[in-house]
């Protein structure tokens, strides 16, 4: 996803949390899998809220005609009834990291968020076969699981730095700054 280019936008709001304990990468057994769906709902509940509105955001990326990963395919998602947002030119966003005709055409559904109910999709996440993320407008929080995690991008550094301190357990051990 395209995750990372709103982390480096919003530095000062963001933080990270690891899916396991001592910044473990992914679930090797039935232990780990209960401690990181846990761990997610146990965050995402408390930042947003049961039965909160959220904004369900996935996409597809499209390299030079090939689609590279195409979430609304995976089962955990087949459920929903996306809407197409118009393409996101990748290269103009990111010279760097792009080439030229590579896009991203992002799909949305509006959920309601509600403890346990997406252990489906953070598994899928958590296994590095989708990505999606959650936006909160009224919360004015964005909300992005990764293979390893959750990024958080918060509606300020004061909430931010709330919630950083509240799960500063589960935060990186890594000195690299996550």
């Amino acid at each position: 996803m395209i995750g990372y280019l709103v982390r480096s936008a919003f530095p000062e709001r963001w933080f990270r949390i690891h899916s396991l304990p001592e910044s473990k990468r992914y679930p090797r057994n039935k232990k780990d899998w209960k401690i990181l769906l846990e761990r997610h709902n146990q965050i995402i509940t408390d930042i947003l809220g049961n039965a909160a509105n959220v904004l369900l955001i996935t996409g597809s990326y499209h390299f030079n005609d090939n689609h590279d990963f195409i979430n609304e395919d995976h089962v955990a998602l087949k459920k929903y009834a996306f809407t197409e947002i118009t393409d996101v030119n990748l290269y103009k966003l990111n010279q760097q990291n792009y080439d030229d005709g590579q896009i991203f055409r992002p799909l949305f559904t509006k959920v309601f968020w509600n403890a346990n109910q997406y252990n489906a999709i953070l598994k899928a996440v958590a296994d590095d076969q989708i990505r999606f993320f959650l936006l909160s407008i009224e919360k004015n929080v964005i909300i992005a699981p990764y293979d390893g995690g959750i990024d958080f991008i918060m509606k300020d550094t004061e909430t931010r730095d709330f919630y950083k301190s509240k799960y500063k357990e589960w935060l990186s051990i890594t000195k690299i700054g996550y």
